[in-house]
């Protein structure tokens, strides 16, 4: 049925599109690490999201404007009428899209539910050995460095891991707002080049 393939079109766009933010938060559930991809579909997601409503006015226009084909029964050119439930896949599929299109706006409070999770469960910061407690405040260093390609808050979950799993890095704190990240970091045991390094490695670009 044209129809259905147009639902189908339409949501698999929609939700390709919302993989900018979708993903990195889903990654963080399944701990699948980074979702490095984040970028490229957050570059994509106005034309994708674009083809989704075309897929869908397509649909409605099917079901609810196209003139049937005058045939006689049995021949070639009879088709099929839109039945009723290929009119309610349609108003489901226009809802999914919705959900899809606004992700920018909730999937934040999914990723900030996420990560006081992970606050609980395991700590954000790398493990301080027992030599290092005693060392003074003043050796720790702290950076600002400006991330490119975040499109929501939920980009700033895999970089705020990636910082947390790089040596010597003590604090951070990743703002898709202000877009960069803050980092405080032992400069005995990481640098500036590593830290960009660890956030280029989520596919959004240090500078």
């Amino acid at each position: 049925m044209k129809e259905g393939k147009l639902v189908v079109g339409a949501i698999v766009a929609a939700i390709a599109a919302s993989l900018c933010c979708v993903g990195p938060v889903l990654f963080a559930l399944l701990g699948l690490g980074a979702f490095s991809a984040a970028s490229l579909f957050a570059a994509a997601r106005p034309y994708l999201l674009a083809g989704a409503l075309l897929l869908l006015a397509v649909g409605f226009y099917c079901a609810y404007f196209r003139k049937e084909t005058s045939c006689a029964p049995g021949e070639a050119c009879a088709t099929k009428p839109v039945n009723r439930i290929g009119r309610a896949g349609l108003w489901i599929a226009s809802i999914a899209v919705l959900a899809f299109a606004l992700a920018p706006y909730y999937i934040g409070h999914v990723a900030s539910a996420l990560g006081r999770r992970s606050v609980t469960t395991t700590p954000t910061t790398n493990p301080v050995a027992p030599n290092e407690q005693t060392r003074a405040p003043d050796s720790l260093e702290t950076i600002t460095v400006r991330v490119e390609g975040m499109s929501c808050t939920a980009c700033e979950v895999p970089i705020r891991d990636a910082l947390a799993r790089t040596p010597g890095v003590r604090t951070t704190d990743v703002s898709y707002q202000r877009g960069d990240a803050r980092v405080e970091f032992d400069p005995k045991k990481t640098g500036i080049d590593q830290i960009k390094r660890a956030i280029d490695s989520t596919g959004y670009k240090a500078k």
